[in-house]
C-alpha cells in the first residue's frame, strides 16, 4: 500500500497553526487568560481570589463578614477566659471537705526539712529583721529611683 505524496499534501492542506474560529474544535480548545465570551460569570474564584483586569489575580476580602467573624470569636474567647477565671476562684475558695485535709496531713507528716548547719551562727532576732528589710526593700527603692528622677 503506497502513499502518493500528492495525496498527502490534499488532505492536510492546511497547518497546525490555521484554524477556522468557525469550526468547533473535535478535541482540544486552547484556554485564553481572558474569556470575553462569558461576562455574566463572577470574577470570584472559589479559592477566595479575584481575578484582576490587569491578569494579575489580589485578594477579596470579605470585610464585612470577616470582621464579624473575628468579633465573634473575640467575645467568644473573652467569655471562655472570664469563665475559666471564675471556675478556678471558685474552686480556691471552696472549702476544703475534712477527709482532704486529714489526707493532706497525713502527707505533710512524712515530709521532713533539715535545718542548714549555718543557720545556727544566726540568731532568730536576726533573721526577722532581715526577713522585714526584704519585703520592704523594693518600695525603698522604689523610691530611690522616684526621687533620683525628680
Amino acid at each position: 500500500m503506497a502513499i502518493c505524496v500528492d495525496d498527502f499534501a490534499q488532505d492536510n492542506a492546511g497547518s497546525d497553526s490555521d484554524s477556522n474560529s468557525d469550526d468547533s474544535p473535535d478535541y482540544y480548545q486552547p484556554i485564553s487568560a481572558v474569556d470575553s465570551d462569558e461576562e455574566t460569570q463572577s470574577d470570584e474564584n472559589p479559592n477566595g481570589y479575584v481575578a484582576a483586569e490587569i491578569g494579575i489575580s489580589n485578594i477579596h476580602l470579605k470585610e464585612e463578614e470577616d470582621y464579624g467573624d473575628e468579633e465573634a470569636e473575640r467575645v467568644r474567647l473573652e467569655l471562655a477566659v472570664s469563665k475559666a477565671f471564675r471556675d478556678d476562684e471558685r474552686r480556691r475558695n471552696a472549702p476544703l471537705p475534712p477527709e482532704n485535709a486529714t489526707r493532706i496531713l497525713d502527707a505533710m507528716r512524712g515530709i521532713s526539712l533539715v535545718v542548714p548547719d549555718w543557720s545556727g551562727r544566726v540568731s532568730e532576732d536576726q533573721w526577722v529583721d532581715q526577713l522585714r528589710r526584704l519585703r520592704q526593700q523594693p518600695t525603698a527603692t522604689e523610691t530611690n529611683n522616684a526621687t533620683t528622677q525628680n
